[in-house]
């Protein structure tokens, strides 16, 4: 990982502004005219073409980190959607030509790491229908309506005027009554909005519909799982691994619930129990302020590797960390790329819990990924979304050994020990997230607000019964209304894989440390050069979606370590 490296253009004209369209479609007429007429030819064309969408993405990825840093930005806003507009369809439509032209090629011409990109070309091919575009750019506004609104969310709570994240540590106070308070005020912001929620989805709902009829599909999920390059599982495998979620892990949640209900000495468990501390302590202040976090942090990664602090260190001096909520900040956390400069960024919203340092591992993780595979063509670097989330995961693992630098002696047993429950307990809310997806594009019911709620109670029932919401009937059918349902739609299921991915990564390195980061860091620096189940090889560990047994071995460790076996 040379963090030093620079990568000046070559291709691009220096200045050339890439969100112009004029600009655009000039560098597509300058790559058109380059040659492919052998291997060497090939490999340079395909640098050239790597350069010119770096800089499109570049500008797309900052304009999204100035809207979603300040919502109320107007001049922000409008710059994002004019991109969203005018610039996002046509480099899909220039592209289109381009990734034609790299088919006819002769397979041995095409560079190396660049064959699984090859593939996903051809599949990007048969799915692109210039009459899409403009329901492309109608998608990302209608997710952008979506963060808009979402962040305006406040209310009154506690002699403060909080937002749905800063109620979030009270969600862990061992006052009940004051946990029950904090969630129904949660609940109330969305209750407000619910209605606008659902119509904004059956706008959403129609638009990715079209796409997916346009392209000759039966449903968007199909459209989906073609746009996300879904080379190596498909809907029958993702099927298979709910099933085994089913099997394998809602027994086990039963069993985290029913010691955590026996501790809390309830009757039983209600949707403001689920984050409680079952040691009836309060969630420790393990920050004074935003730099003593990324003081914690440094020191934590460095420990796990000292690349990972220097990349971090440099992130942050580069300006490229945004981490504390505020009002007009859009909800919750991501890492981005700037593809030509080839690095990375890191949006949170760190409101003084525990949980925040486990926000800033996981998107940390994301930020090193991206730096571990710097030096290859844009195209090698679009990792899997299955295994851009293993490499977030694993680090949240990985950090274990060093929780001393951030908690106390009791608090990091106990908090330890909830990381792994949080991790076996996702599972069974992602598989709902998946499933309700595959239904509500697939089923016409799904156009209807009232039966996406019932399918939702169904999917509570099925996967969570140890959640008692009687009484509850109206909030329990809203937990659909989720930020990636909005803005990210089908991209779910890919946290699930690798979180079955990091928990075995966990597993090895209790084994064997040092031997599971190195594996670690091996599987992220080979971007996309190679698919999904032999990223996962290199890194050590099996790819769920083909082996789903390894599940149960998975939630066996795991209750082991957690006191459950």
């Amino acid at each position: 990982m040379d963090l030093k490296k620079r990568y000046p253009r070559s291709f691009l004209k220096k200045g050339e502004n890439m969100g112009n369209p004029a600009t655009i479609r000039a560098a597509y007429k300058r790559l058109e005219r380059l040659p492919m007429g052998n291997k060497s030819e090939t490999a340079k064309f395909c640098e050239a073409w790597g350069e010119l969408i770096s800089g499109i993405f570049e500008v797309f990825a900052r304009s999204y980190w100035t809207v979603t840093t300040d919502t109320r930005n107007k001049k922000a806003e409008k710059e994002y959607a004019r991109l969203a507009v005018q610039v996002i369809p046509l480099q899909e439509e220039l592209d289109d030509a381009v990734k034609r032209r790299l088919l006819k090629v002769k397979n041995e011409w095409v560079p190396k790491d660049l064959a699984v990109f090859r593939t996903k070309a051809e599949w990007a091919v048969k799915l692109f229908k210039e009459e899409n575009l403009p329901r492309l750019s109608e998608n990302i506004k209608l997710a952008n309506e979506y963060q808009k609104m979402v962040s305006e969310w406040q209310i009154d709570f506690d002699g403060k005027k909080l937002t749905a994240s800063q109620l979030r540590p009270y969600l862990e106070r061992p006052d009940r009554k004051l946990r029950e308070k904090a969630w129904r005020a949660r609940m109330k912001m969305q209750i407000d909005d619910y209605a606008k929620l659902d119509e904004l989805f059956d706008r959403m709902l129609n638009v990715r519909t079209q796409m997916a009829k346009t392209a000759g599909l039966p449903d968007y999920v199909e459209y989906q799982y073609r746009r996300y390059s879904r080379l190596s599982y498909n809907r029958k495998d993702s099927e298979k691994f709910r099933a085994a979620i089913q099997k394998y892990v809602v027994p086990a949640v039963s069993k985290i619930f029913e010691r955590r209900r026996k501790a809390l000495k309830l009757a039983s468990i209600r949707p403001w129990d689920l984050a409680a501390n079952p040691d009836g302590v309060d969630p420790p202040k393990v920050y004074k302020d935003i730099p003593d976090l990324k003081a914690k942090a440094v020191r934590v990664l460095g420990a796990v590797d000292p690349e990972f602090a220097e990349a971090f260190m440099l992130l942050d001096k580069k300006g490229y960390m945004d981490l504390e909520n505020r009002p007009g900040k859009a909800p919750g956390a991501y890492c981005n790329d700037y593809a030509e400069e080839r690095m990375t960024v890191i949006f949170c919203n760190s409101v003084g819990t525990s949980g925040d340092f486990d926000t800033l591992m996981h998107e940390g993780g994301h930020a090193i990924h991206g730096l571990m595979c710097r030096d290859r063509n844009a195209m090698a670097r679009d990792v899997p979304l299955e295994f851009a989330e293993l490499a977030s995961m694993s680090m949240e693992k990985l950090s274990r050994p060093y929780w001393n630098i951030v908690y106390n002696k009791k608090d990091e047993k106990r908090i330890k020990r909830q990381q792994l429950e949080s991790a076996i307990t996702f599972l069974p809310f992602m598989a709902m997230l998946d499933e309700f997806q595959a239904w509500v594009y697939s089923d016409p019911k799904g156009s209807k607000a009232a039966e996406r709620a019932k399918f939702w109670i169904g999917l509570e029932k099925k996967y969570r019964p140890h959640i008692d919401w009687s009484g509850l009937e109206l909030e329990e059918g809203l937990g659909w209304q989720y930020n990636h349902v909005y803005t990210v739609p089908l991209y779910y299921i890919e946290y699930g894989i690798a979180q079955v991915g990091a928990l075995q990564v966990f597993l090895r390195s209790k084994r064997d440390y040092k031997k599971a980061v190195n594996d670690y860091k091996k599987g992220l620096s080979l971007g996309c050069t190679v698919g999904l189940p032999e990223l996962y090889k290199a890194a050590g560990i099996k790819f769920v979606m083909k082996e789903p047994g390894v599940l149960g071995e998975v939630v066996d460790g795991i209750m082991e370590e957690v006191g459950l076996a």
